[in-house]
């Protein structure tokens, strides 16, 4: 059974470089509709949970006074980085909505695991070395010699606390390698945020798994879930529908669909995605916030108090 991660690795490394040339063409016509309206996350208050959507897999927070920013990747390209000079990979479709200047107050920097399209040496080596940065297992090799001081290391179970911001690392139905499939095995984790009473999921990509099942005793008020990249990649990356279900399974309230509309990583249409969820949704489709990269939303308060009392 080993055999089919290395399998799927080596056609996922090759099957990039295709993806990459082929995403430089499809960048000449992005799709409409997509111009991000500005953010200004200075504004942002820190009584409250605000989240917007920079693109791919990369989330800013205001975490009730914690600013937080996931998986940052936020240059025209991922892929194999040359010194932060030259990167081959896939091209961004839709612009980042904010610049790395524009990134420099921040407390927290996650990382869910390894992937150039996720752990992108370039964004991190323009972002503030005061950030604590909390990654997965093996990770801190790669970031530390960035410049950050504080790099913190979790494997599943594991936890830390920065600025009142308790961050807990548990699973996902994922893999590692930073370099398929050879090269050294890193950590892959999901993370469950906690402050002031409010809890968040921030999901790793996963294939579909009964594993954020387990939150449901305890369910966090919003789930972070990557939707896009499963075709073929479905042993990795949960379909929509997939995804709808695992978050039905955590209990949350809310649904931030990412992973979607920003990099060609895979077959699907870039749009299909979130249509597919969208569907999946079907009444309840008031439950998905964030349809639009480099949106922003903050949690309403009546949820807040609602959910807070339920509790």
């Amino acid at each position: 059974m080993r055999i089919l991660p290395r399998v799927i690795g080596i056609v996922a490394i090759f099957s990039l470089v295709l993806f990459a040339a082929r995403s430089y063409s499809q960048s000449m016509n992005p799709p409409t509709d997509h111009s991000p309206p500005k953010l200004e996350p200075s504004a942002w208050p820190d009584n409250s949970l605000t989240i917007a959507n920079l693109g791919h897999a990369t989330v800013l927070m205001n975490f009730f006074g914690t600013r937080v920013l996931a998986d940052p990747s936020l240059f025209s390209r991922v892929g194999m980085s040359f010194d932060s000079i030259l990167t081959i990979g896939p091209k961004r479709v839709v612009d980042p909505p904010l610049a790395p200047a524009q990134l420099q107050q921040l407390d927290i920097i996650l990382i869910t695991h390894a992937h150039m399209d996720h752990l992108d040496i370039p964004s991190l080596k323009a972002l503030p070395k005061s950030a604590v940065v909390v990654a997965c297992d093996k990770c801190s090799k790669i970031i530390a010699p960035l410049g950050f001081k504080d790099v913190r290391e979790l494997k599943w179970g594991e936890s830390t606390v920065v600025k009142g911001l308790t961050i807990r690392a548990m699973g996902a139905r994922h893999w590692g390698k930073r370099w398929p499939p050879f090269g050294e095995e890193y950590g892959f984790n999901s993370y469950v945020l906690e402050k002031d009473g409010r809890r968040m999921l921030l999901a790793c990509d996963s294939a579909d798994t009964d594993l954020f099942a387990s939150l449901a005793s305890a369910p966090p008020d919003i789930a972070v879930f990557s939707i896009g990249a499963y075709d073929p990649w479905i042993y990795n990356h949960a379909n929509p529908e997939q995804v709808w279900k695992m978050f039905q399974s955590t209990g949350a309230h809310y649904l931030v669909p990412i992973h979607w509309g920003t990099f060609k990583l895979s077959k699907e249409p870039m749009e299909e995605p979130l249509q597919r969820l969208i569907v999946a949704a079907g009444d309840q489709q008031n439950r998905l916030v964030l349809r639009q990269i480099g949106g922003s939303w903050t949690m309403p308060a009546t949820i807040e108090t609602r959910q807070a009392a339920g509790r």
